[in-house]
């Protein structure tokens, strides 16, 4: 996952960066077989429509099944990205009986594509005279959020990112380098080797094991088990199995609800048809469902970072998908033929889809001459982060394109002239021609008089048949919040009443976020999670104890 603040300077050598490719597109996150994780778009908001099932099934009283096995545990910890493994190993040297439930196959979930985590007082950070005060930065991010942040919360996040960092690099994390942040007095943002979260949850997952910690992978848990208004175990299935785990604690931290488009129309301000999901599978809100299900009230302040743009369903692995909707040199309109932004906000990963949110389409427009350019020569402003470096020769992209032309996507258009792009994308074709038109003199001019893209961006015109448009979404890569928290990382009601033996860990933690993915605290989401997981975890081993 592409954090914010990323280092996304142009680099000579990245010898990891076709492995990190190869294993984004083996998990479906740059291939077509994403687009069936992508049906099922809930009804526009405004519109009168009958409660869709997930928003039944979030609102539905838990429906227990007969156990065919009982675990016995201290702690139960949910999920198994940076949040719960964190939370795990914490709890095991807490002294605690530690069980992890993980849905998926392998752990890791949204962190296996994380590039860092925040943190201070390392020796990246002292070779490279990194200083300044960690309260200023939270205070550009409360500046940022127009201060709907809780301050309460992200003091602990900044109070423990020493003893947090060095916990990590005391289990045999590794950083490789620090990242570029906007506030260049404070880079905090250290890069996992490989850039690959995964690295760093391989490294939790040996600790965990040699602590005795029990792990069950393929095991979703479905609800928790309640003793009155206490939470006390959760139930799980695995296969055939009905898995019932007794805890004196739960930790809840399964990575928010990405991938759950109904979630994110009913409770967020944007609409997921203007979004493709580009994260890890899985993220459906299984942990807000529980802490509805417990008496949380309604899923608390879900928002959607949204980083950079895409094309549905190449994910952010994908040289077409970074040709056509990563690409500051092109041509964007509306569902109307009208260009209605600087293209160049396309190297703003944080704030660009907000463009794509104002308009009810957003098309990009890209003629033979500049597509030819990109495949083989590549741009030093062209690329997504990590994923695909800036100023790599996009040569996956005739492939891709001829496969999405061939199934006959609906979000990439071929067109030997500019009228017939218009009539494929059903537009006026005046109108399309004239934009076109206006573009071309600004180019020539090296001078934009509408929307001030900088000259730079500038070079290429639209005059080469055949004309290409593509279909461009804001980048779904992970959601932040449902889940109501306080300081002590407690589940607590809508009154602040705390529920007794429920705590949460993770970007699924509400309270951190405003409207817009933060620019102002490099790899911010890891920050959290590692910060949620590992004090939740000394809380709820305090409470078990007691």
């Amino acid at each position: 996952m592409a954090e914010q603040g990323s280092n996304y300077n142009n680099r000579d050598e990245n010898p990891m960066m076709l492995s990190r490719r190869q294993m984004l597109v083996g998990l479906g996150l740059g291939a077509t077989a994403l687009a069936a994780g992508m049906a099922g778009c809930s009804s526009p908001k405004g519109q009168d429509a009958a409660p869709s099932q997930a928003e039944e099934d979030i609102e539905a009283a838990p429906s227990l099944k007969e156990p065919t096995q009982t675990i016995e545990a201290d702690i139960v910890v949910v999920g198994s990205g940076m949040g719960g493994m964190s939370a795990a190993v914490t709890a095991a040297e807490e002294g605690a009986n530690v069980v992890v439930l993980e849905k998926q196959s392998i752990l890791g979930g949204g962190t296996n594509f994380a590039e860092g985590v925040f943190g201070m007082g390392s020796d990246l950070q002292k070779e490279a005279g990194v200083n300044g005060n960690l309260l200023d930065l939270i205070k550009l991010e409360l500046e940022f959020q127009r201060y709907i942040v809780d301050y309460t919360l992200w003091d602990f996040v900044v109070a423990g990112a020493e003893e947090n960092l060095k916990w990590l690099i005391d289990h045999g994390v590794e950083f490789v380098e620090l990242g570029d942040g906007p506030y260049a007095g404070i880079r905090t943002q250290h890069m996992y080797v490989d850039h690959r979260g995964s690295n760093m949850i391989a490294k939790l997952e040996e600790a965990a094991l040699d602590l005795g910690v029990d792990i069950h992978k393929s095991t979703p848990a479905t609800h928790l088990l309640m003793d009155g208004e206490k939470v006390v175990g959760v139930q799980a299935e695995s296969g055939k199995d009905i898995i019932n785990v007794n805890a004196k604690a739960v930790i809840l931290a399964t990575g928010s609800a990405g991938e759950n488009n109904e979630l994110f129309d009913r409770y967020t301000t944007r609409h997921s048809e203007k979004y493709a999901w580009c994260g890890a599978p899985g993220l459906t809100g299984d942990g807000i469902k529980m802490a509805v299900e417990a008496g949380m009230g309604e899923p608390f302040r879900l928002m959607a970072p949204i980083v950079g743009t895409t094309v549905e369903p190449l994910g952010v692995a994908s040289h077409l998908a970074s040709l056509g909707a990563m690409n500051p040199y092109v041509l964007w309109v509306n569902q109307d033929g009208i260009r209605f932004t600087d293209e160049g906000l396309t190297r703003a990963y944080t704030t660009s889809a907000n463009a794509v949110e104002s308009q009810y389409k957003t098309y990009s427009i890209v003629d033979q001459a500049l597509f030819d350019r990109l495949v083989s020569d590549g741009d030093p402003n062209v690329g997504w982060g990590y994923y695909v470096l800036k100023g790599t020769p996009l040569t996956d992209a005739p492939q891709e394109l001829e496969q999405e032309l061939s199934r006959g996507s609906e979000n990439v258009f071929k067109a030997e002239s500019i009228a017939d792009l218009a009539a494929a994308l059903g537009m006026d074709a005046a109108t399309l021609e004239k934009t076109v038109q206006e573009y071309n003199a600004i180019v020539d001019a090296g001078e934009d008089v509408l929307h001030s893209k900088k000259p730079v961006y500038l070079t290429d015109k639209i005059e080469t048949s055949p004309f290409y448009a593509f279909r461009v979404k804001g980048s779904k890569v992970n959601m932040f919040g449902g889940i109501h928290i306080n300081e002590n990382v407690e589940v607590v009601r809508e009154d602040q009443t705390v529920i007794p033996g429920l705590y949460a860990a993770g970007v699924e933690c509400g309270g951190f976020q405003g409207e817009t993915y933060g620019i102002t605290v490099p790899s911010s989401c890891q920050g959290i999670s590692l910060s949620t997981g590992r004090r939740s975890a000394k809380n709820a081993v305090k409470y078990a104890k007691g």
